[in-house]
């Protein structure tokens, strides 16, 4: 008991310092934890089938829910690169839409969910109708898909990019990513130069 009352300061700054170490490696694995919630991850899939009517599908797996600004498609057209907004349903008449909202991929996306953004011959053939290149489907060898997004949490624009590269001839054509997962475009470089990318698009100075 002697040996305790003689080293008591020495013991209590031991301890104070032992919790101290405690408290930084819990704030540690809460902080990691937390911005693990907070981030984004978009998937771009194909579904229903390999050909180009299968469906594209985009999901929000993070834990926040997101806005699709704009869906962008590049195309490699017989060997040129092209790229097209292709957001809006421009080749849809008002007779094949059920509801106005189908008209356009802009929206919100809650986590957990999913949305079609139509078939892969559509996106191609609006890119092909909107792009600075023309030809047929037939010449098409391979599609990128982004999904541009915003976020209240990040208050920037995000989004995410798939490559798809397309195999066959005519009604035997398929079509496979690239990648596994799509890539996430989150980082602060990126972000800026997607929104610049976008601001330019709409003609924003």
């Amino acid at each position: 008991m002697q040996w305790l009352a003689d080293h008591s300061a020495s013991l209590s700054v031991i301890f104070n310092a032992a919790m101290l170490v405690v408290w930084i490696s819990y704030l540690n694995i809460f902080l990691f934890s937390f911005l693990r919630q907070r981030r984004q991850l978009v998937t771009i899939t194909q579904g229903a089938g390999a050909a180009l009517k299968a469906k594209c599908f985009v999901a929000n797996l993070g834990l926040e829910p997101i806005y699709i600004v704009e869906v962008v498609v590049d195309l490699v057209v017989g060997g040129e690169r092209s790229q097209a907004v292709v957001t809006d349903r421009t080749l849809m008449s008002d007779q094949e839409l059920q509801d106005p909202r189908e008209a356009t991929n802009q929206g919100p996306l809650q986590s957990g969910h999913h949305s079609s953004i139509g078939e892969f011959e559509d996106l191609i053939r609006r890119g092909l109708f909107a792009g600075e290149c023309r030809g047929s489907l037939d010449e098409v060898s391979d599609v990128t898909v982004t999904v541009v997004t915003a976020t209240a949490a990040k208050g920037a624009v995000t989004g995410a990019r798939r490559a798809f590269v397309i195999e066959g001839r005519g009604e035997e054509r398929i079509l496979h990513g690239r990648l596994l997962m799509a890539e996430q475009i989150t980082s602060k470089a990126a972000s800026r130069k997607l929104r610049r990318e976008v601001e330019q698009r709409l003609g924003i100075v």
